[in-house]
């Protein structure tokens, strides 16, 4: 990516896209504290991306920031998308290790702990959600396309291609990315995977934010198209040699996290 980077003395970069959070955002990051506390405050770096929010959220970060040290918060002038975040949080990254985590509240406390216990269990710890039924119908059948459309072309396997994922901090750094908003999840993992790394996959459950998904509208479906085809030029022609390997899948983890649980953000 070519971007200057942080040195990795922590564990852990948990990187928190915000846009207009101010009504979550405070109790997705508490949830986030109490997380690093039981593991260690050393081991763990919360980055906010504030990417050109228009309400208070990075007010409510700055104040939280103060009391607690290993909350960063960055802020874009204007709104970039969630791939220009994420090449943001990456800058500032001190974790070896890389996670995704809505501001929204999309994620259930119990995934990102087990998540972040399996974190060196394999290169890659990617969560699947077996719990469908909690979407309609046609978000459920586009998910289903988009899934058996990479799993088919690009040859991976997984059960959730733009499922929460743990990465190495290092390998992230080193991606050349097409995607500017939601896709860059998926392409990552193809591409990540396609270089050959071992990965684990857990189960989870759902925990929709209080304002619904922010990922379904017709801007993203664009450029989930836009990235596919680009996605599809690197893995085949462009880039063969660096991702024509096949992924190392590991057994095992610790439980699944589909018990019930307070999310994040409660309520």
């Amino acid at each position: 990516m070519n971007a200057s980077t942080a040195p990795e003395d922590r564990d852990l970069t948990l990187f928190v896209p915000a846009l207009n959070e101010a009504r979550r955002i405070e109790a997705t990051l508490r949830g986030l504290l109490r997380i690093s506390g039981a593991t260690g405050t050393d081991a763990i770096q919360i980055v906010v991306v504030d990417d050109g929010c228009t309400d208070n959220t990075a007010a409510i970060v700055q104040e939280l920031a103060r009391a607690h040290p290993q909350i960063d918060l960055v802020r874009h002038p204007e709104n970039r998308g969630l791939g220009a975040g994420l090449k943001t949080a990456l800058a500032h990254a001190r974790g070896r290790k890389f996670l995704i985590v809505p501001g929204d509240n999309d994620m259930p406390e119990s995934v990102l702990r087990n998540l972040i216990s399996n974190s060196d269990s394999a290169d890659m710890v990617m969560c699947y959600f077996p719990d469908r039924g909690q979407r309609g119908w046609m978000r459920r059948a586009l998910s289903s396309l988009f899934g058996l459309a990479y799993a088919v072309t690009f040859d991976v396997h997984v059960q959730y291609i733009n499922g929460p994922c743990v990465y190495p901090t290092s390998r992230l750094r080193e991606l050349r990315l097409h995607s500017t908003r939601f896709s860059i999840v998926a392409e990552i993992n193809v591409k990540l995977l396609r270089q050959g790394v071992s990965f684990l996959e857990i189960p989870g459950h759902r925990q929709v934010g209080l304002d619904g998904s922010k990922s379904f509208s017709l801007r993203n479906l664009i450029e989930t198209l836009r990235v596919f085809l680009s996605l599809l030029g690197d893995i085949h022609f462009r880039e063969r040699r660096r991702f024509g390997h096949r992924p190392r899948r590991v057994r095992g983890g610790m439980e699944d996290c589909r018990g019930s649980d307070l999310p994040l953000a409660s309520s």
